[in-house]
């Protein structure tokens, strides 16, 4: 039987949004954010084998759009915040974002971490 060391940050863990990393998905992150655009988003759900292909994306990141690989384009440099564009684009929130990133389903991973609802926590300042 393994164990997982849950403080390591080495995947699947944590993703440290790096130099690197902001680099190698600068083509995601630009996709993404055009999304901000009503009239983009409208064009990519409308279309989106020819919206993205207005975007220079290789065809491994359009794929991962496609297939909503929100793991892979975390691992390939997309920023959090970016996805979430994607993501609510068409329809899906972080919950789906992290559920995937947790092998999980939505509700799966709504059971293990339930919202509050009683405001804040006691002895909170």
């Amino acid at each position: 039987m393994s164990t997982v060391d849950w403080n390591s940050l080495d995947a699947p863990h944590t993703y440290l949004y790096t130099g690197p990393m902001s680099s190698a998905g600068e083509r995601l992150n630009r996709f993404a954010l055009s999304l901000k655009v009503p009239a983009n988003r409208a064009a990519f759900l409308a279309d989106a084998r020819a919206y993205v292909s207005t975007c220079s994306l290789t065809p491994s990141e359009v794929d991962m759009i496609t297939r909503r690989d929100w793991t892979g384009l975390m691992q390939a440099g997309a920023h959090l915040q970016a996805i979430l564009k994607i993501a609510a684009t068409v329809g899906e929130s972080l919950w789906h974002i992290g559920a995937h990133c947790a092998g999980m389903s939505v509700e799966q991973m709504q059971s293990a971490c339930p919202r509050r609802r009683d405001g804040l926590p006691p002895g909170f300042p």
